[in-house]
């Protein structure tokens, strides 16, 4: 990516803490790109085990990657974040 991206926050990686750091940044009127690697949000918990059941979330007995991914997407989409997939930051 060559172009300049003007925004209060950027935040590196789409995994479960990037789109939280969004949750909580919009809570505060924070406007915030996200960059990753990969083709889509969710990081490890979307690429390596969506199906896996996950016991350590708090508020949840059992969700799985998947659904933590899509919780986290539809708490955040008031907010509307930029996201760039498939980017890798190397240099700030």
């Amino acid at each position: 990516m060559s172009e300049t991206i003007t925004t209060d926050v950027v935040i590196i990686g789409a995994g479960p803490i990037g789109l939280f750091a969004v949750f909580e940044l919009g809570l505060l009127d924070i406007k915030c790109h996200l960059v990753d690697i990969l083709s889509k949000p969710g990081g490890q918990c979307a690429e390596l085990y969506p199906e896996k059941p996950i016991y350590d979330i708090p508020g949840y007995p059992v969700v799985t990657g998947q659904g933590l991914v899509d919780n986290l997407l539809q708490q955040i989409e008031p907010f509307h974040p930029t996201f760039h997939f498939g980017e890798m930051v190397e240099g700030l």
